[in-house]
């Protein structure tokens, strides 16, 4: 009987991890056929997962409707919406992943992103994910895109489109992290450029970050989109910090 090769090929994966068992790439504990790619079981039940309530619009947790500050300052884009705070398991694994290029963990967060989507959220009614972009010379510094890899992996699995080409980060900024609150807001102005403005015009676009500290990043990006004439505009967030400096 011929077997086909990519039977062999899995019986031969599953072989060598029962083996040689991998390591969980945010505590380095051994593991072996689990049902997360490169993390063990106790760090990915330990990601700290945003739940309703949350504010319509910002999506700040723990509130009926929209919040206050929306109410006197609305937000450029319709809803944002995050998956997970960052703290624990998730800042750890975030930290590896962005800093350390541990580019492994693409897989476990795409996938906690996928099964915890958001219910008021459906990735079928957007016309393309569009993922934050960083300037090509960080860029180059880092090897990718940390929100792109994100967003790929999404739209293996939903089949929605990526595009990369409509907004450009034409000024190389500090680094959002290394800023206080204040410093942020300044330092991301005039950060973003768009090219190809046909490609947003009339459609539904869910923007994609990583990480959520203070908006600063996130609401420029918006703003300067809104001149591309979409439809609407969401952001979907990966991690939330707790307390933004």
């Amino acid at each position: 009987m011929q077997v086909r090769p990519n039977i062999l090929q899995q019986t031969l994966e599953t072989a060598i991890t029962f083996l040689y068992p991998a390591q969980c790439q945010v505590c380095e504990k051994q593991i072996g056929l689990e049902s997360v790619p490169y993390m063990c079981e106790t760090c990915w039940h330990d990601m700290p997962l945003i739940e309703p309530p949350c504010c319509e619009m910002c999506g700040i947790p723990n509130t009926e409707d929209v919040c206050d500050e929306c109410v006197t300052k609305p937000p450029p884009y319709g809803k944002l919406r995050t998956i997970a705070f960052y703290e624990a398991a998730l800042q750890q694994a975030m930290h590896l992943f962005k800093f350390e290029k541990r580019t492994a963990l693409a897989k476990p967060l795409t996938q906690l992103t996928i099964e915890h989507f958001p219910d008021d959220c459906n990735i079928a009614e957007y016309d393309f994910i569009l993922p934050i972009p960083i300037h090509k010379k960080r860029l180059r510094e880092r090897g990718f895109n940390q929100a792109t890899l994100l967003a790929n992996g999404i739209a293996k699995t939903t089949g929605v489109q990526v595009v990369t080409d409509v907004l450009v980060r034409h000024r190389n900024t500090s680094p959002q992290s290394s800023l206080d609150r204040a410093a942020r807001q300044t330092n991301i102005v005039g950060a973003f450029e768009l090219q190809k403005k046909k490609v947003a015009q009339n459609k539904r676009i869910l923007v994609l970050d990583d990480v959520y500290t203070t908006g600063a990043t996130v609401h420029e990006a918006v703003k300067v989109l809104w001149n591309a004439d979409p439809v609407e505009i969401d952001v979907l967030t990966l991690a939330r910090a707790l307390d933004p400096v």
